[in-house]
């Protein structure tokens, strides 16, 4: 008896996620979405080209907060457990910026990883010169990625480029903040 119990419930799930998912793709959704929007994918492919990269750069900050060794560490560990702080803020403005567009936003695991593009992490001790160089090299990428994306969302879609702008020049301030332990020896 508890498993036609089971079954029905199960049935009765699916069957209301299904109809749920039908809703999301009728045209009195799809009609409620800005204009602009189902015009081009420019804007929510650099939205999600940049959550896949600023998902990817906050578990490497949080890998290197846990991890860093050396005469900087609490220096380096207390700014980058306020870094990936700061970028989890953006994951989700990102993310729904893009759903604001009518796309659905993508963070699995598998993929941020194999999209992100960005030089891997170790998850031995690291370092703190080492995490300082390693940081900065990938804020660098994300910066000049997010220059392009900027330039090009400005020609059709302002909001998400004001977006882009602002993750920018947090992460730009958080190279500005790595450059910092860049002294001479």
């Amino acid at each position: 008896m508890k498993k036609i119990y089971l079954l029905t419930f199960v049935l009765f799930i699916v069957g209301h996620l299904q109809a749920q998912n039908a809703n999301f793709k009728s045209d009195s959704v799809n009609k409620r979405i800005p204009a602009h929007a189902t015009k081009s994918s420019m804007s929510t492919d650099a939205l999600q080209a940049t959550l896949y990269e600023i998902i990817d750069q906050k578990h490497a900050v949080h890998q290197a907060h846990w991890n860093v060794r050396g005469p900087q560490f609490i220096s380096l560990h207390e700014m980058l457990g306020d870094m990936y702080g700061e970028l989890n803020g953006f994951i989700d403005q990102v993310a729904e910026r893009k759903l604001a567009l009518g796309k659905p936003a993508d963070g699995r695991p598998a993929e941020v990883a194999s999209n992100a593009n960005l030089s891997t992490v170790t998850s031995e001790f690291v370092s703190d010169h080492h995490v300082v160089d390693h940081l900065s090299e990938r804020y660098k990428t994300i910066s000049e990625r997010l220059e392009a994306r900027i330039e090009t969302t400005g020609k059709t879609d302002t909001v998400t480029q004001d977006l882009l702008i602002a993750l920018r020049n947090t992460i730009d301030l958080h190279l500005w903040k790595l450059r910092s332990f860049n002294y001479p020896k």
